[in-house]
């Protein structure tokens, strides 16, 4: 695994990430806990959003630079994880920032129920 050519290899995010990127893989690690919630294999997960499990398994190692935003939250959807966006403004004499945040919520059971919350 120390092999910088090993294909299992998590994309971690840049300390200077701009917040799409940040937005886009936080969703990759909200479908990844909800894999490993739910005991689910990459199979179950990628016949469920309907992708090869290659493709899958680049979710789940954060190699947001395949997807765009939207099809990643259409994937999350899909598997039953609610998004949220949430605004938060950071005011300071210099500079006004506005960052957005995507949170998720699992509502659905490895076997598609809802779940009790």
């Amino acid at each position: 695994m120390t092999n910088p050519n090993f294909p299992y290899k998590n994309i971690g995010l840049r300390l200077d990430a701009a917040p799409l990127e940040k937005n886009k893989y936080e969703i990759c690690q909200k479908i990844l806990a909800y894999k490993q919630d739910n005991k689910l294999t990459t199979e179950k997960i990628a016949k469920i959003i309907q992708l090869t499990s290659p493709e899958t398994e680049d979710i789940f190692f954060g190699r947001i630079n395949k997807f765009t935003l939207d099809r990643l939250m259409d994937y999350a959807t899909s598997l039953g994880i609610i998004l949220q966006i949430k605004e938060e403004k950071a005011i300071s004499p210099s500079l006004v920032r506005t960052s957005r945040n995507i949170y998720a919520s699992s509502r659905k059971t490895a076997n598609g129920r809802l779940k009790n919350t």
